[in-house]
């Protein structure tokens, strides 16, 4: 078996201090529950706003590890939105994500990961709230990567 380092268009900025805000949808999700990881083993004392969307939480891969990881990072916090959520679900997060309900800090690093439309609509979302482009990392993460040629 051989092993790579790690790479992809979406890396955590280890020596960064500001708040980070990371953002998923569906298996997207996968780099962000590593920085997650990588964040609370480290105990790092920044800010962290971890949002993910889903269809439902059946589908939601990784759900209870966020909810851990968050957890254990003395500044951080998980916010969901499902689009069809099973049984009691709020409904200001039923639907997609809406970056603009959230008290987003200045300051921050945005790490977006997901399907082409999600991606599209959380930057825009983000560059509407005024954070910088240079501070929005993105990775296309799902089955229609070809769709970005056609754009």
């Amino acid at each position: 078996m051989r092993l790579s380092p790690p790479f992809g268009d979406v890396q955590l900025d280890e020596d960064g201090e500001g708040p980070v805000l990371l953002v998923s949808a569906g298996i997207g999700c996968t780099p962000m529950i590593g920085m997650l990881d990588h964040l609370a083993a480290t105990g790092a004392t920044r800010q962290v706003i971890a949002v993910h969307a889903d269809r439902s939480e059946q589908t939601h891969a990784f759900r209870e590890t966020l909810r851990q990881l968050t957890g254990k990072l003395a500044n951080a916090s998980a916010e969901v939105w499902y689009e069809q959520p099973v049984g009691a679900w709020p409904a200001e997060r039923t639907g997609r994500i809406d970056l603009s309900t959230l008290a987003l800090p200045t300051g921050l690093t945005a790490y977006l990961c997901g399907p082409l439309p999600f991606l599209r609509a959380a930057r825009a979302q983000l560059l509407a709230a005024k954070v910088p482009a240079a501070d929005i990392h993105d990775e296309v993460f799902g089955p229609d990567l070809w769709l970005g040629e056609q754009s």
